[in-house]
């Protein structure tokens, strides 16, 4: 039996079918994205169902886009247009792969850009609230 429920994730609702679970907790997907969820037994009429440990996941996933870069360039440019919500990086920093940069907004949507490479941050060409094109410099390493 499927059921629908509607389910709170980062400050955004989602409405999510489920099959009855077979067992507690289990996972449900949500924006391509696999949850681990437990349900309280207060409320669930019956005895509780015995409650066995998620399996670890294989790998984990790192979620956002990777910042460009050119051959040898030093320079990690925004893959896409959009807004600067937030800059998670200053220069000095020591950054490696799949770190976060920023988070852009576009099209309504924050997508985190992340490190292609391992580096020293040299400097920094963005700030929040400002706008960026595709190929933009975000920042530049050492």
């Amino acid at each position: 039996m499927k059921r629908q429920i509607r389910v709170k994730v980062k400050d955004a609702w989602h409405i999510v079918e489920v099959d009855d679970p077979p067992q507690y907790p289990f996972q449900i997907v949500v924006d391509g994205e696999a949850i681990t969820v437990e349900v309280d037994a207060q409320g669930i009429s019956g005895p509780p169902r015995p409650s066995r440990p998620a399996p670890a996941p294989a790998q984990a996933r790192v979620v956002g886009l990777v910042g460009i870069t050119q051959e040898n360039e030093k320079i990690i440019r925004s893959p896409m247009p959009g807004r600067i919500v937030s800059v998670s990086v200053k220069v000095w920093d020591q950054v490696e792969p799949n770190k976060e940069l920023c988070i852009l907004e576009t099209m309504k949507m924050e997508q985190s850009i992340l490190m292609s490479r391992q580096g020293t941050v040299r400097a920094v060409f963005i700030r929040p609230g400002q706008n960026v094109a595709a190929g933009d410099p975000l920042i530049q390493l050492e």
